[in-house]
């Protein structure tokens, strides 16, 4: 059993400068309290398909997990994409950008399957994971915004 989510938002800047932000995510400073510790892109170069990266994030108090992913749909400015897996889970991310209006519709579905001993916690990663997620593009639109 998966574990799906699927969100948007509207960010006033243009789908390029949305594209080049995720694209390049391994550059920008974390948030207090974010719960990505590090976010490494070991791959050389410029990015594209094949491009890897492994993050370091705070799963839970004391619990620390590493997650490796790879893009596997590089569009600009309109698909990214990528696989990952780690920290007891596998999945999938991906990030549409729709021109709108002024701006940028920026629509993200991820999914993923919980492994091992983190299966019996599907619904609980669930709930736990959703005001994250929708955090995280909130976040994404005030820097976005702000810049």
């Amino acid at each position: 059993m998966s574990i799906d989510f699927s969100l948007s938002i509207f960010i006033k800047r243009s789908p390029d400068i949305c594209f080049a932000f995720l694209r390049d995510k391994d550059t920008y400073p974390q948030k207090p309290n974010s719960p990505v510790l590090r976010l490494d892109k070991v791959t050389p170069g410029s990015v594209g398909v094949g491009t890897r990266y492994v993050e370091v994030v705070q799963m839970f108090p004391l619990i620390k997990g590493e997650i490796r992913s790879v893009v596997t749909r590089f569009e600009p400015p309109e698909w990214l994409e990528e696989d990952f897996e780690g920290a007891g889970m596998v999945g999938h991310l991906s990030y549409q950008f729709m021109p709108e209006d002024d701006g940028t519709r920026l629509i993200q579905r991820e999914w993923l399957q919980l492994k091992g001993v983190l299966r019996p916690f599907e619904s609980l990663v669930r709930r736990l994971l959703a005001p994250q997620l929708q955090n995280r593009l909130e976040s994404i639109k005030e820097i976005l915004e702000d810049s």
